[in-house]
């Protein structure tokens, strides 16, 4: 997945809301490309765009349980307080 097709903006307010004053889309891209898998960030970007879950599965190779742990990973890095504040602006 490209940078520009990562939704980072929309994963990031989904998974920790409204904090404060996010950084620059391209920033978020890649603090993401650098904290998450492949298969993460793919997953959590069709969850955020509502894809079809079944398109979903097979492009991840995964049935349902481990789609939900995947994303559940995920969640949990982002939810790191030392990962969630790089997504921030600095005050």
């Amino acid at each position: 997945m490209k940078s520009d097709e990562l939704k980072a903006r929309e994963i990031i307010v989904s998974v920790l809301g409204e904090r404060g004053t996010l950084k620059s889309e391209d920033e978020l891209s890649q603090i993401l490309k650098k904290r998450l898998t492949k298969k993460e960030r793919f997953a959590l970007n069709a969850k955020v765009a509502n894809a079809d879950i079944q398109n979903t599965l097979e492009a991840l190779n995964v049935d349902a349980d481990r789609y939900e742990a995947i994303i559940a990973g995920a969640v949990k890095k982002m939810k790191n307080e030392g990962v969630h504040k790089e997504f921030y602006m600095n005050k």
